[in-house]
């Protein structure tokens, strides 16, 4: 029998007791007489009261079957050790064959056709002998010095096959530059520099005039010639050159070297002068 069942009757008994204790005393104190009817109904009442109150047998509960046994679960066989699978060897890459190449038929060579009669050549004359043409010296360079100091180089200028036309464009260049030089020559002097420039430049252009030929080439009548032309080169720039260095380095040229270079240009243009005359008759100007 559940707990909740037994509970709900006892509760129910109590309240049956209860009731009954109530109508006794209401029946006490009612007029304060007791009569036997009155007695007699409250026995009554709760003698009814008792039994409604009286639990009715409830029926036993059959037996409510044992559970069965439950069975007792075996015991799950502890695993044996997995054996650890070995690396498998990675395969190498194979190279694939390449396609050989299918030969190609080799064309079977053909008959070479048998030559025809070769005509006989006629005869070929004989070439005149050319003369064959000397060829020009090699160029040549010559060393020059200085008067004034033997030791001190004044230049190296090329050796050339003559040529009259070339040679009288030098002197004519020399002497134009000496001209130049002397007309600078008293600024220079005085300290101006566009005169010292100018000077010095017309020495520079005398000296890159530089240009001797082969004395084998040089025909009979212009090696006098030649020979004023290489004069007049050497003592054009060697006593003129100190007043060229005081010009270049010093921006004046002294008194000394003024002399010097006055007499120098001077005396180069008595031998030049007659020499370009002689060259420009020779060549017909």
């Amino acid at each position: 029998m559940s707990r909740k069942i037994v509970g709900y009757r006892m509760n129910r008994w109590l309240t049956l007791w209860l009731l009954s204790l109530i109508l006794l005393l209401a029946v006490g104190c009612n007029s304060g007489v007791d009569t036997e009817e009155a007695v007699a109904e409250t026995v009554a009442a709760i003698a009814q009261l008792t039994q409604e109150a009286v639990p009715t047998n409830t029926p036993v509960p059959t037996n409510t079957p044992e559970p069965t046994a439950t069975a007792t679960p075996t015991e799950t066989p502890v695993p044996t050790d997995t054996p650890t699978p070995t690396e498998t060897p990675t395969p190498t890459e194979t190279a694939t064959p390449t396609e050989t190449p299918t030969p190609t038929n080799t064309p079977e060579p053909t008959e070479t056709p048998t030559p025809s009669h070769t005509p006989t050549p006629v005869n070929t004359p004989t070439p005149a002998n050319t003369p064959t043409p000397s060829p020009a010296p090699t160029l040549e360079t010559v060393t020059l010095y200085y008067r004034s100091n033997p030791n001190e180089v004044l230049g190296v200028f090329p050796v050339k096959v003559f040529n009259a036309d070339e040679l009288y464009n030098n002197m004519v260049r020399m002497r134009n530059s000496l001209y130049t030089m002397r007309d600078n020559l008293n600024g220079a002097k005085d300290g101006d520099a566009a005169a010292c420039n100018a000077y010095a430049s017309a020495y520079d252009t005398i000296k890159a005039s530089g240009v001797f030929y082969d004395e084998d080439t040089i025909p009979g009548d212009w090696a006098e010639i030649d020979f004023y032309y290489f004069i007049s080169f050497i003592y054009s720039l060697d006593r003129t050159r100190p007043a060229y260095l005081s010009c270049r380095n010093a921006g004046q040229v002294d008194q000394f070297n003024y002399g010097l270079a006055l007499t120098a240009i001077n005396d180069t243009l008595q031998l030049l002068e007659p020499t370009v005359t002689a060259a420009a008759r020779k060549l017909g100007r």
